[in-house]
């Protein structure tokens, strides 16, 4: 079920039409699709990108950012909430089941579910697509999936265990201490399977540090991060960059990362190795 466009088509830039709609799952679970969709229809099909804390992402979408990405679909996905995030439907949407299981009070922050990402995954690659892509002509060989944090965790399970679904991922500052080793087991299950060639774009900030934890005196780039990346870099099906946002710290990657990935995903391609960018 689909409520009407909440942002007047007045408001988008010339680049692209955006609107926002409640979509509720066969399942009863809702959620709020953002969609910028280019101006120019292309029959040839549009490439896509798609965010996860869809609210948070589009409040970082401006005309120029758009004008410079004029032909890529922008899915933003995020919750019924006029917040910028929804933490409680985050922490359980983006974290695997742990040992197989469904979702479960999250043992770190007992408050909250987790282990959610495989329901969320289905929906997203079911009828959260369906919905997206609706009356667009899309190149289903140009599909991204770009997050943040816990978003950025969930990015690294779809690419783990979906390689298929997507053919970029931009997984932004993942959450890889959640879960103990949950995401090492996935990573190593999914090197022994047969894979669908993608591109993986990592980005973090090299003054990253854990709220829960006292800062370091000397922060820098997650170390477990880099490691994830370059243990990546060694499979033949993968194309892997990873991108450091100088001066950024983890909450900061969120918004310097988003232009970096309209630009990645609307075909300014980089070429493979380690970077650096200015926050």
């Amino acid at each position: 079920m689909t409520t009407a466009a909440a942002w007047p088509t007045s408001d988008s830039p010339a680049s692209h039409q955006i609107s926002q709609h409640t979509v509720e799952t066969s399942g009863g679970r809702r959620y709020r699709l953002y969609r910028a969709v280019p101006s120019c229809p292309n029959p040839a099909g549009h490439p896509s990108l798609y965010l996860l804390d869809g609210n948070a992402a589009f409040a970082g979408l401006t005309p120029f950012l758009l004008a410079r990405v004029p032909d890529l679909l922008v899915v933003g996905l995020g919750y019924d909430t006029d917040g910028l995030f929804d933490y409680a439907r985050r922490r359980c949407d983006y974290t695997p089941p742990r040992d197989g299981r469904g979702p479960a009070l999250d043992p770190q922050r007992p408050e909250y579910m987790a282990g959610g990402a495989a329901t969320f995954q289905q929906d997203l690659l079911g009828e959260l697509r369906t919905a997206a892509e609706r009356d667009v002509p899309i190149d289903p060989s140009g599909r991204s999936l770009w997050g943040h944090s816990f978003g950025g965790l969930f990015v690294l399970y779809t690419l783990f265990t979906r390689p298929e679904a997507f053919q970029s991922y931009l997984p932004v500052s993942p959450s890889l201490w959640w879960g103990d080793d949950v995401m090492v087991t996935l990573e190593r299950a999914a090197a022994t399977r047969s894979r669908a060639p993608a591109s993986v774009h990592v980005m973090l900030g090299d003054r990253e540090s854990r709220s829960d934890r006292p800062k370091p005196a000397n922060p820098g780039p997650a170390p477990a991060t880099l490691a994830l990346a370059s243990r990546l870099q060694r499979r033949s099906d993968l194309d892997v960059t990873t991108r450091i946002l100088t001066g950024c710290g983890h909450r900061d990657a969120l918004d310097h990362s988003l232009p970096l990935a309209l630009q990645h995903a609307g075909g300014s391609h980089t070429s493979s190795g380690e970077q650096a960018s200015s926050c």
